[in-house]
């Protein structure tokens, strides 16, 4: 992964990390997340299947 994408997700200042949150609070507000979800090609619907270890039965 680039780095400058990881340095955004992770702010250091005390003025980026109120704007990250300022920003994430907006876009929750919004529902960008549904938005970005429903225009998804592959379905995402979070019922995530776990493999079936042998080990663990």
């Amino acid at each position: 992964m680039n780095p400058k994408i990881l340095r955004v997700g992770m702010p250091l200042s005390k003025h980026s990390i109120t704007a990250f949150q300022n920003i994430t609070a907006l876009a929750c507000f919004l529902h960008i997340p549904d938005l970005v979800a429903r225009m998804s090609k592959e379905d995402r619907g979070g019922d995530w299947q776990l493999p079936a270890y042998a080990e663990a039965a």
